[in-house]
């Protein structure tokens, strides 16, 4: 009989379903922990044993899950493609003996207030900081944050109420907004807590890591494209990212200080830097695959599938890596968001777009009639198109046509009268 491999919940663009494919053709035996297995598109097409409970409930989780080691199956390992089950699972995967990080690790990576004491403890380069639980807490800080700011929530996902405040008016109306927020999108309690760290000028890159009983293999860094000023909204990656030798093996160096500040040990890590005049400055690590269809551009320019490789790590597998990631092209991706809020009818240029060449992917996931807006989050995004080029210029310039070709229709929503 094969070994099962256990996934809890996962994230909903697609790349939990993607790695119960990728379980199986390692030869596993796929079986998913969810509350409500109707969240994931595709979930029901897939050979998998479903098991429905709450899986925000530690001890029913826990249970669920040393019922189906009595039922005689053999575990290979856990895993989640959703960061607000990383500390579920690695709290499973202690109790069971499975591969993964510490729990203290994925915890240092998720409080982003905790991961900030953590990398001034190691003295890695970050933003100054002051984390707060109260509105009584900010008023007293007040003296030690400089505008403009960027304020956000120590222990949430994907960009959710992250914003650049010029004010102190900004501040207080956002602190006080997070702190309001008792549950995240799951339905999880929040720290509650509020990170208010000074706005750092300079591009934004993201370094992808693969570890493995501590030693760290960076497997490259991406560039990235920001949009909805003043909220922080991916709007395009490229990989590999056009940077010299010294800037990019300061920028490893910096990484592997900060993963090994965290005491991070085990599979696939998502830091995200800026490169200032002073060089490179830690944003955040977070404990697993990059988001933004990321590791797809990784594995259409290096050949290396990330997702699988992870999955390895999970079992208890070395990866399949070597320590030097050849280059074959470059890969990058365009996400397409509405500049105006309204009813999403369309968007122009779509055959135009399949035509180029270079293009990989072209996936819409927004539905006619559904309401848009200009995006502050990555939920906000209506799709994106996956383009190839052998040079950095001829990926740049692609992304350029598909961004001048595509143009999303909305329909305005008008008052009505009496």
């Amino acid at each position: 009989m094969n070994k099962h491999f256990l996934f809890v919940e996962a994230n909903t663009t697609g790349t939990g379903m993607l790695a119960i494919k990728k379980a199986r053709e390692l030869g596993f035996e796929p079986v998913f922990f969810t509350e409500n297995p109707e969240r994931y598109h595709g979930l029901d097409e897939l050979e998998c044993h479903v098991v429905v409970t709450d899986t925000n409930s530690q001890a029913e989780l826990t249970d669920r899950v040393a019922q189906v080691i009595k039922e005689g199956r053999e575990i290979a390992g856990i895993m989640s493609t959703s960061d607000y089950y990383l500390e579920s699972v690695a709290k499973l995967a202690r109790k069971f003996g499975w591969t993964g990080n510490s729990l203290e690790a994925i915890v240092a990576c998720r409080n982003k207030a905790i991961f900030r004491e953590k990398l001034h403890q190691h003295q890695v380069s970050q933003p100054e900081f002051v984390a707060i639980g109260s509105m009584e807490a900010l008023m007293e800080a007040r003296s030690s944050v400089s505008l403009p700011c960027v304020v956000k929530p120590a222990d949430d996902s994907g960009s959710n109420n992250v914003r650049l405040c010029f004010s102190w008016d900004e501040v207080e109306h956002m602190a006080r907004e997070i702190l309001a927020i008792k549950y995240n999108a799951r339905g999880q309690e929040t720290a509650r807590t509020v990170l208010l760290e000074q706005y750092v000028e300079g591009p934004e890159f993201s370094v992808e890591t693969f570890s493995w009983q501590g030693q760290c293999v960076v497997i490259g860094i991406t560039q990235k494209r920001l949009t909805g000023y003043p909220f922080f909204v991916e709007a395009g990656h490229i990989f590999p990212a056009p940077l010299s030798v010294e800037d990019k093996q300061e920028i490893e160096r910096t990484v592997e200080r900060a993963l090994a500040a965290v005491n991070y040990q085990f599979g696939a890590a998502h830091t995200e830097v800026k490169w200032t005049s002073a060089g490179c400055v830690v944003i955040e690590v977070n404990a697993r695959l990059a988001g933004g269809m990321i590791p797809e551009l990784v594995r259409r320019s290096t050949g290396i599938d990330l997702l699988l490789q992870q999955i390895r790590c999970a079992a208890g597998l070395a990866p399949e890596l070597s320590q030097t990631v050849e280059k074959q092209q470059y890969a990058g991706i365009h996400f397409l968001v509405s500049e105006s809020q309204g009813t999403f009818s369309g968007i122009h240029g779509m055959d135009t777009v399949r035509s180029l060449p270079g293009i990989a992917e072209v996936t819409i996931q927004a539905k006619i009639g559904q309401n848009v807006q200009p995006p502050q989050n990555f939920s906000h995004r209506l799709g994106y198109v996956i383009v190839e080029g052998k040079h950095y210029s001829e990926t740049v310039e692609l992304i350029q046509q598909v961004n001048d070709c595509l143009k999303v229709q909305v329909s305005q929503q008008l008052e009505s009268g009496v």
